[in-house]
């Protein structure tokens, strides 16, 4: 429910809100888990609008703020504000009954304008889950990266690319893509997951891209850096063309020995179009664990439940095995 009223606000408010600088999962999130946890609660309509009233006045967010600890605030505080929100209509807490569509309210405020046709009748016409459906993101990088980073990871294992093979590699993308990976010469591990230049040195480099590699020792390395300056990431017509929502990504390596490798990419791998199998899924979940120290036992245990997950009994038992190490994140 949360997932379908956060997506659908998105879909309808003007396409100025995103790119004029507004963080679409700070801005549209509050929503969803108000919606969430109003369902939770059981609340009737007026409960549910003076929610929706009280959690727009918490909407926030800048894609400025990307590539910084406060990127990820926007997601969390986005989250809080709706439990926050619905505990306090609960109490008694009123707030205006049409904060959507109002004159002054966050359509024309946050974006100018919307369109009805996005949102009226089409909540579960089709559910977001099921089309355009949900992604799961390989990398722990921006999501614009992976189009790119997909394609690149093809091409070095079928050409069996070594990072001194390669002089230059262009990557031509939308202007969109290109001003929300801000940071073009990184120096962070933080400023590296939006940073389409670091994404493509690292998997030159080291053939993988985990939340290891994402830190702030190995994006200061000499070598990495190195590569960085051979990427060239620019605003490229064809990918323009295809429209600013898509996330087509044109690649062009140049070798030394003056041969040029060439690959597109209009999905990146984990979406919808190039889903992830549970294996690959297990792989992924298998490296956080490691990430934060977590026991190889706990590990496995979680994947073995998951995997039985749809004949399982009682999906309570799975929160248990997730809780966290004592001491550990």
């Amino acid at each position: 429910m949360g997932v379908e009223v956060e997506c659908k606000i998105a879909e309808a408010i003007s396409p100025r809100h995103y790119q004029d600088g507004f963080h679409s999962t700070g801005t549209c999130g509050p929503f969803g888990s108000a919606a969430a946890c109003a369902k939770l609660l059981h609340f009737e309509v007026p409960k549910i609008l003076n929610a929706f009233g009280l959690v727009a006045s918490q909407s926030g967010g800048l894609r400025e703020n990307f590539g910084t600890m406060t990127k990820p605030f926007q997601a969390g505080h986005a989250a809080e504000s709706g439990v926050t929100s619905t505990d306090l209509v609960a109490l008694g807490w009123t707030a205006a009954e049409q904060i959507l569509e109002a004159e002054r309210g966050f359509f024309h405020a946050f974006g100018g304008s919307y369109d009805p046709a996005a949102i009226v009748d089409h909540l579960g016409k089709p559910w977001t889950f099921s089309t355009p459906g949900i992604s799961l993101k390989p990398y722990p990088s921006g999501s614009l990266t992976h189009p790119a980073m997909t394609e690149l990871a093809r091409l070095i294992e079928v050409n069996n690319l070594q990072a001194p093979q390669v002089e230059k590699v262009d990557v031509g993308a939308n202007h969109n893509m290109t001003t929300t990976l801000l940071h073009h010469r990184p120096k962070t591990g933080l400023e590296a997951k939006f940073s389409m230049e670091f994404c493509i040195a690292i998997l030159l480099l080291e053939r993988k891209a985990g939340l290891g590699e994402f830190s702030d020792k190995v994006v200061q390395r000499a070598d990495v850096q190195e590569m960085i300056r051979r990427v060239n990431y620019y605003v490229d017509p064809e990918a323009e063309s295809a429209g600013f929502d898509k996330m087509t990504s044109i690649l062009k390596i140049h070798l030394k020995d003056g041969r040029v490798i060439a690959g597109r990419a209009e999905f990146g791998k984990g979406s919808p179009a190039n889903p992830m199998t549970f294996e690959e899924a297990a792989a992924k979940f298998r490296g956080c664990a490691e990430y934060a120290d977590w026991p190889s036992v706990k590990t496995e245990k979680i994947i073995a439940f998951v995997r039985a997950m749809d004949s399982a009994p009682d999906l309570s038992a799975l929160s248990p095995l997730l809780a966290a190490e004592k001491g550990k994140g």
